[in-house]
């Protein structure tokens, strides 16, 4: 009798230990679940912005190509997962191709490019700060196309929110279009800055 009470009790213990896992496994998979729907949120939120970023990039850069070369390229972001993490690849895109933008549209479009997206993040990151300096913006771009970008440069200092160039350069056309202009020259290895009367 006390063997057959001793199983009843282990019974009876074992199918309450098992309710108890139970419950806490009900418990772990309600979480679980909740888990789930928070990642499916978040990756729903995360495709919405970058498509938004994608318009926004696209159209600053693409404008500016568009207002320095006859016929364009369209500039393409594509945001794409590789190895668990999600990666932008950029493009130029003309009839329908596309082509990195330094492997055979040549340097000049990589530049109007460059310059283009270091004004879109000033655009998208409202922590910015409102100047940006560049080296020889135009180096790559072909002679003929100068004066475009040198009116497209000064377009982008008079948009909304103030943005302003501080450009170290030698092209003339730049120069002309700039509201400010100096002349830095060394004599006796001392940098002489002097403002160009325009």
């Amino acid at each position: 009798m006390k063997k057959l009470t001793e199983c009843v009790t282990d019974r009876r213990t074992t199918k309450r230990v098992l309710e108890l896992e139970e419950a806490k496994l009900d418990k772990h998979l309600d979480h679980l679940d909740h888990l789930e729907e928070a990642r499916t949120i978040f990756q729903k939120a995360s495709q919405v912005t970058q498509s938004q970023l994608s318009k926004q990039v696209e159209t600053i850069v693409s404008s500016a190509l568009a207002a320095v070369f006859e016929e364009p390229y369209k500039f393409i972001v594509d945001f794409v997962s590789r190895r668990n993490t999600t990666e932008c690849d950029l493009f130029f895109e003309k009839n329908g191709k596309r082509k990195s933008p330094l492997a055979s549209c040549g340097y000049g479009a990589a530049d109007i490019a460059s310059l283009a997206l270091r004004v879109a993040y000033w655009k998208l990151d409202g922590d910015s700060r409102n100047t940006l300096i560049l080296d020889e913006p135009t180096r790559a771009l072909s002679l003929d196309k100068h004066e475009r970008a040198s009116m497209m440069i000064q377009q982008l200092s008079r948009m909304e929110g103030g943005l302003q160039f501080l450009i170290v350069t030698h092209s003339k056309n730049l120069a002309t279009y700039a509201d400010k202009v100096f002349r830095v020259a060394k004599k006796n290895d001392i940098s002489i800055v002097t403002e160009v009367e325009k």
